[in-house]
C-alpha cells in the first residue's frame, strides 16, 4: 500500500477562463456504478492551461471545472424518470409485439425482437 502523498500535472484541453475553477477528481467505482469524486485528491496549484494535484492514491484523474456551483434540477429529474419509464414501456410492448405476431416473422423481425431485448435488459 502506498502511504504518502504525491503531485500529478495535468494538462488542460483549453486555457482556464476568469471564473473558472479546476476541481482534481478521480473515477470510484462501487459495483457497476461509479462517479468523479475529489476524494484523496486536491488542486495545489498550477496555471491556466495546467492544474497541479496532490493525491494520496493511485488512480484514473481529471480536472473538472465548475464555472458555477453545480445544484440538482427537480425538474430535470422528473423529466428523465418519466420518459425512462415511457420508454420501458413502450420497448416492451414493441417485444410483445414481436413475440405474438407470428405472421410478421422474419430475418428483419427477429433482428428487431432481439435488438429490443437487448435495450430492454
Amino acid at each position: 500500500a502506498f502511504n504518502g502523498t504525491f503531485n500529478i500535472t495535468l494538462q488542460h484541453r483549453t486555457a482556464l477562463q476568469a471564473g473558472e475553477e479546476p476541481h482534481c477528481v478521480f473515477w470510484q467505482t462501487a459495483g457497476t456504478e461509479g462517479r468523479w469524486t475529489p476524494s484523496g485528491c486536491t488542486h495545489v496549484g498550477g496555471d491556466t492551461l495546467r492544474s497541479v494535484c496532490a493525491c494520496t492514491h493511485f488512480s484514473t484523474f481529471a480536472i473538472l471545472v465548475a464555472i458555477r456551483p453545480i445544484a440538482s434540477n427537480t425538474a430535470l429529474t422528473v423529466v428523465t424518470y418519466v420518459g425512462m419509464s415511457v420508454s420501458l414501456v413502450c420497448l416492451f410492448l414493441a417485444i410483445i409485439t414481436f413475440l405474438l405476431c407470428r405472421s410478421l416473422w422474419s430475418v428483419s423481425v427477429t433482428l428487431h425482437l432481439q435488438l429490443s431485448i437487448c435495450l430492454f435488459a
